[in-house]
């Protein structure tokens, strides 16, 4: 069998809602990877809040972290494909600026792995508040002194629409924004045209597998770009109807393997 490509996105995709990774789906990906196949993770999150996954998982591909905003390989520091496509402070100073015409629940900024943050409060996830030495509370004006990987406003669903229809008359050329959360409703913004298919297309040149013999399983909006790229691109049962329908096919949910069935079945793994 031609040599393929495994793309996985974590959150609702390989990630179970208690955040693991199913003992089925780890057996699958691990035969997949003996047969010859590559495996690797593309995800919205940091490197920090993904890096146990690709170690249980015993990866030794690159990885797409902040929604294909970084791309890098965990296993090699020289890794000369790599790249960090930020943010431009100016731009983030706009944002910042603009931000100010809402009452939002919070900010907060990514450089790769540091974290900004404009308060500690209950409207960011814990994740993000973890670390002495790389959370940093304050005016993100005083506090970001170079490009930032991401931004994220925290407030409520209907504050971010309201947010979101200004951005599109304002800056949606400047930069890519998505809503995202349940518990925490936030809007991320990364650099404009940045998506999760641009480093998957940097890994498929440095593996040198042919796009055709990519596989990308997802679940949300991030995830679009990249199964519109792949050659095969598997929605996931619980993936939004958009998804679905972009996708050239849809497995069962990830409560319910969904990674690991279509593997199974098309893959003879």
């Amino acid at each position: 069998m031609t040599k393929k490509l495994i793309v996985l996105d974590l959150d609702g995709t390989a990630l179970k809602s208690d955040q693991t990774i199913s003992d089925r789906t780890k057996k699958v990906l691990e035969r997949a990877r003996k047969k010859g196949h590559e495996i690797m993770i593309a995800t919205g999150r940091p490197y920090r809040m993904s890096h146990m996954y690709y170690y249980e998982l015993g990866l030794d591909t690159p990885i797409v972290n902040f929604n294909g905003a970084v791309f890098h390989h965990p296993r090699d520091i020289n890794f000369s494909s790599a790249y960090h496509q930020a943010i431009d402070l100016k731009t983030a100073h706009e944002l910042l600026d603009f931000s100010t015409n809402y009452a939002l629940d919070n900010i907060a900024a990514e450089v790769q792995d540091n974290v900004f943050l404009r308060e500690r409060n209950a409207s960011v996830p814990d994740m993000f508040q973890q670390g002495k030495d790389n959370v940093f509370i304050g005016d993100l004006r005083n506090t970001i002194t170079t490009d930032p990987t991401s931004l994220l406003f925290f407030a409520s669903h209907e504050l971010l629409q309201e947010v979101s229809n200004h951005m599109d008359s304002r800056l949606s050329n400047i930069v890519t924004y998505r809503n995202w959360g349940a518990e925490w409703p936030a809007m991320e913004m990364t650099k404009f045209g940045v998506h999760k298919a641009i480093g998957i297309q940097a890994a498929s040149r440095f593996l040198g597998i042919d796009r055709k013999d990519i596989i990308a399983f997802g679940d949300e909006d991030n995830d679009l770009e990249m199964l519109d790229f792949a050659g095969v691109g598997v929605a996931m049962g619980n993936a939004i109807d958009s998804l679905k329908n972009v996708a050239n096919t849809v497995t069962l949910t990830n409560e319910d393997d969904g990674i690991a069935v279509y593997l199974e079945e098309n893959l003879g793994v």
